[in-house]
């Protein structure tokens, strides 16, 4: 396996959803930047206003004076993680794309240990270990864990991580619905492309308070997705049969 990081040939777009997440983009952008800076010539980071009602477009304009990789993508309201993913995903000029989350929970330093996979597999996602959040929060994960499992055969450990890089012609084999980030890897490898998972640190929240509390609307919405996703994911497994 070749863990060399030359991406030279490579133009990357790092994509980051944000809510009501001002205070820590500054300290995020700034430790991406040392990341990148490293890794690439080649680079854009792509922060998407996910409705944000607090200092977001005022940090931003500081962020994209000082910094010329970072562009903005502003949605006109409130409307959750999956449109911010799939508007930043529209906007992406990489090759390959990044994506992580605004409250610096999945440090911006763990990118180099998924892009070692990069000439091996398509899909590369972090596993958080020793996870800093709560009881409930880690519950729920459990509980989705195992009926994904169940239902679905997903043997994906943490589908919730928020830090996963991946092919940008995979985009081009997937609808996008409600939460489908959380099933990503699951359709990637029923779609035949090859998924690496890669254990990553996780670090205390800092700045701001978790947008994931009501643990029984996320059941639901949970449910009802791992259901699409079985519908989905068996059409994937007959066009495979069906292929020459």
């Amino acid at each position: 396996m070749n863990n060399s990081i030359n991406q030279t040939d490579v133009k990357l777009s790092i994509i980051i959803p944000v809510f009501n997440e001002y205070e820590s983009l500054s300290e995020l952008q700034e430790r991406l930047h040392r990341v990148m800076e490293k890794l690439s010539s080649r680079y854009e980071i792509i922060y998407v206003n996910d409705g944000s009602t607090d200092r977001f477009r005022e940090t931003m304009e500081k962020l994209y004076s000082d910094y010329p990789n970072v562009t903005v993508v502003s949605l006109d309201k409130h409307k959750g993680k999956s449109d911010a993913l799939a508007a930043g995903f529209t906007k992406a000029d990489g090759d390959w794309i990044i994506t992580l989350d605004g409250d610096l929970q999945n440090p911006p330093e763990e990118i180099p240990k998924l892009l070692r996979f990069r000439e091996d597999f398509d899909f590369i996602i972090g596993i958080r270990k020793n996870r800093k959040d709560n009881f409930s929060r880690k519950f729920a994960s459990f509980l989705a864990r195992f009926f994904r499992l169940v239902i679905l055969g997903d043997i994906t450990r943490d589908a919730g991580c928020g830090l996963f890089i991946f092919r940008k012609d995979i985009l081009g084999f997937f609808p996008y619905f409600r939460n489908f980030f959380l099933y990503f890897s699951l359709l990637a490898r029923a779609k035949g492309f090859s998924v690496k998972e890669v254990e990553i640190e996780h670090e205390e929240r800092k700045y701001g308070k978790t947008k994931f509390n009501n643990i029984l609307k996320r059941a639901w919405y949970g449910m009802l997705g791992i259901w699409g996703v079985l519908v989905l994911k068996n059409r994937f497994l007959k066009d495979r049969i069906r292929m020459p």
